[in-house]
């Protein structure tokens, strides 16, 4: 028999697989044998994938404006990720506590 905590962290990853699966959209027409239509698929970003933003370099440029130059600033995926691992530990600790509430209610 599979751990309390296995059972979360099987139950976590399935919920996780459905908030954060790849989201596939569009429309396709099927007629007589041939078809046309569009398909769109929207992926994660790359993990590695640079975040940049513009920051001012203290020069004056053109009308008297502050020059600006791009500089990274983390990565693309930081904020998603940051909110899957909230999603994660919320999602376990609370399919932990209704097991464990569970098995207490079956020994009573």
């Amino acid at each position: 028999m599979p751990t309390k905590e296995q059972i979360a962290h099987d139950l976590t990853m399935i919920y996780m697989r459905n908030r954060y699966g790849v989201s596939v959209s569009g429309d396709f027409n099927l007629c007589g044998g041939s078809g046309n239509g569009s398909v769109k698929t929207e992926h994660f970003p790359d993990v590695f994938e640079p975040q940049y933003e513009k920051v001012g370099t203290g020069e004056k440029g053109i009308f008297g404006l502050e020059k600006k130059e791009k500089v990274q600033s983390g990565y693309v995926a930081d904020d998603l990720l940051e909110e899957m691992t909230e999603t994660y530990l919320h999602t376990y600790h609370r399919l932990y506590q209704m097991l464990c509430e569970r098995e207490a209610a079956e020994t009573i």
